[in-house]
């Protein structure tokens, strides 16, 4: 969809420099379209960091001389495979991506914050030819290297004989770099593009978003996560500023007062970032864009926004993949209605990318149905690296010359085409053979006094059952209780499905690119949970023995008397296995129904006691 599309719903503003590309702009290199803009800003900055800028000359030079000493390796006899890169995100990232592409070589970017077993992993699958390193990382590099290949630094000195722009002769179609997925189930994914696809990528960002001269580009996240390209290139490709800041140097809250001192008119994010910036006295004057990607935006996601932006600020909720590059977008404004619970739409397609909503058989569903997200497109990566079969699993031929990339993401679209993104399929919850919308609960919890933040994650418990589990950060003290937000879900959600542990952190775990990470979600402790009652102890025998087997069923080390049940985390399934206790135990012809009848131990104890015979009974 082209930016005017998007400006006759929202109030999208733009600089006055702003000028759509046209299709054959992508017919060229990545380094080359740079060369164009090099040519007409020559005295222009072209990136700006805290330790130094760069003109668009300037930084043009540093680049052909770190590819120069990349070629002359090359004529030494250097490897084939790509260039690995193991750097901070700063000035020596920028040059050396544009170094490894004026060399007519491929990049991919590491990610010094993971173990070294895994990045050693990752080099073996790579087989760089070269790795280029800044000075921080040098050591890192020789620990996971070895000699596996030549290390070189970044480093540049005006030397006008090797500061030329090289003559290669670099297909369109040629590979430009490998960037590893998050790899949340295994070895990250090594996904392989094309300069041809990487331009049409950053064709759609700026004809939907107005990229333009004079636009100040946030780069905060680390290199080595692909969603940088598009604030890279989107800025250094339409005359733009990028200013690259490494976040392992500062804390969160200083982020909000270094993009007003930056006057970042673009800031690029995941929501997870996005929601930690400070309240401004000045609402951010300078920002005229904001764009979430990578993870999924929440409805209280606009009410941040509406509050601590200005009125010539947009938000745009984007989707995206690195196998694919933008797909959708959805642009609000301070005049957008309120939002609804839950997520927040991922709108409407972009130029050249279109998909499709398809059950387990992939049949294609109707508006309204859930499934999966299939893109399809002539621009979308060749693959992963050195992996046919997951290619030819995840990739497919689709009409006539273009391809198919099946997701793995949830969606649903509305009557007019509305995207709504529901997560990865393995984060979906599915408790006793029911779909679960977490994300819609998610934004429920939400709206309960007291409650920031929440995710819910489906868990397994030490006798196989399948529960879920409502992870929480609260706003308030004390937090609310279990009952609490029990009541506050009822109204939405069937009790076969409710929760079975809320659990309090300080604060929901991220990837280190800054994402939800669910892998590191503790598992629910067998703490007793804040209940709207004190704890009393059980006395009699009966009392006692029934305790002892909702501690065992439920995985509670200390339960009351006046415990309700289900507030406990009880449900069908376990009130199933406390039944096949008490019946061989106590009372053979007990049923079900009266567990749930008695929802305390100490009704349940009255019940049991008519007719029973507890020893230590008084």
């Amino acid at each position: 969809m082209l930016l005017n599309d998007f400006r006759e719903r929202q109030a999208l503003a733009v600089p006055d420099t702003f000028h759509p590309l046209e299709r054959n702009w992508i017919n060229q290199t990545l380094h080359r379209c740079f060369e164009a803009q090099v040519a007409r800003r020559t005295e222009q900055f072209a990136v700006v960091a805290e330790s130094a800028s760069l003109t668009y000359l300037e930084l043009n030079r540093a680049a052909n001389q770190v590819a120069h000493r990349l070629v002359l390796r090359a004529e030494a006899g250097l490897q084939s495979g790509p260039v690995v890169l193991l750097m901070d995100q700063g000035i020596a990232s920028v040059v050396s991506i544009l170094a490894v592409l004026k060399a007519g070589r491929i990049y991919s970017p590491l990610d010094r914050r993971l173990p070294i077993p895994v990045l050693s992993a990752i080099v073996g699958h790579l087989s760089p030819g070269v790795a280029v390193v800044d000075a921080r990382n040098r050591a890192l590099a020789q620990a996971v290297l070895g000699t596996r290949c030549p290390i070189i630094e970044a480093e540049w000195n005006g030397d006008r004989d090797t500061s030329e722009n090289l003559d290669l002769d670099v297909s369109p179609d040629a590979m430009a770099h490998v960037y590893f997925t998050s790899g949340s189930s295994g070895l990250p994914k090594a996904v392989v593009d094309t300069h041809r696809n990487v331009l049409h990528n950053i064709l759609r960002y700026t004809n939907s978003l107005g990229f333009a001269r004079g636009d100040r580009m946030s780069l905060v996240q680390n290199p080595s996560f692909s969603g940088t390209v598009s604030t890279l290139f989107g800025a250094l490709l339409n005359g733009a500023t990028v200013h690259p800041l490494d976040m392992s140097d500062i804390a969160f809250e200083d982020l909000g007062p270094w993009l007003r001192s930056q006057k970042v008119t673009v800031f690029h994010s995941v929501p997870s970032i996005f929601r930690r910036l400070p309240a401004s006295p000045d609402r951010y004057p300078d920002l005229r864009l904001i764009r979430l990607e990578g993870d999924q935006a929440r409805a209280s996601d606009q009410v941040h926004f509406k509050r601590f932006f200005g009125d010539g600020c947009v938000l745009v909720n984007g989707l995206g993949a690195t196998e694919c590059g933008l797909v959708r977008q959805f642009i609000i404004d301070q005049a957008s209605p309120e939002p609804s619970i839950g997520v927040l739409p991922v709108g409407h397609a972009v130029e050249d990318m279109s998909i499709d909503i398809v059950d387990e058989s992939g049949k294609s569903l109707p508006p309204g149905s859930t499934g999966e997200i299939v893109v399809e497109s002539a621009y979308l990566a060749l693959g992963y690296w050195n992996n046919p079969e997951l290619t030819e699993e995840k990739f497919r031929s689709g009409r006539g010359c273009l391809r198919r990339y099946q997701t793995g993401d949830l969606g649903r679209l509305d009557a007019h085409g509305c995207l709504m993104h529901l997560g990865r399929r393995e984060t979906q919850g599915r408790i006793g053979g029911r779909s679960i919308d977490t994300a819609h609960l998610e934004g429920i919890l939400c709206t309960c006094a007291g409650i920031r933040e929440a995710l819910l994650h489906p868990y397994t418990d030490r006798g196989g059952g399948r529960h879920l589990a409502a992870y929480l950060v609260a706003n308030a003290d004390p937090a609310p209780t279990v009952t609490e937000l029990r009541n506050w879900l009822a109204p939405h959600m069937a009790e076969q499905v409710m929760p079975t542990a809320f659990v309090y952190l300080d604060a929901l775990p991220l990837s280190v690119d800054g994402k939800l990470d669910r892998l590191r979600l503790p598992v629910p402790t067998r703490s007793r949970p804040a209940l709207s009652v004190d704890y009393s102890a059980p006395k009699t025998a009966m009392e006692k023995r029934i305790a002892q087997v909702w501690a065992q069923v439920l995985e509670i080390h200390e339960i009351g008397v006046n415990d309700s049940f289900l507030e406990l985390g009880g449900d069908s399934l376990r009130a199933n296995q406390i039944l096949g206790h008490l019946r061989a135990e106590i009372d053979p012809g007990l049923s079900i129904v009266s567990i749930f009848e008695h929802p305390t131990v100490g009704a349940l104890a009255m019940h049991l006691s008519v007719g029973a015979d507890m020893p230590g009974d008084p």
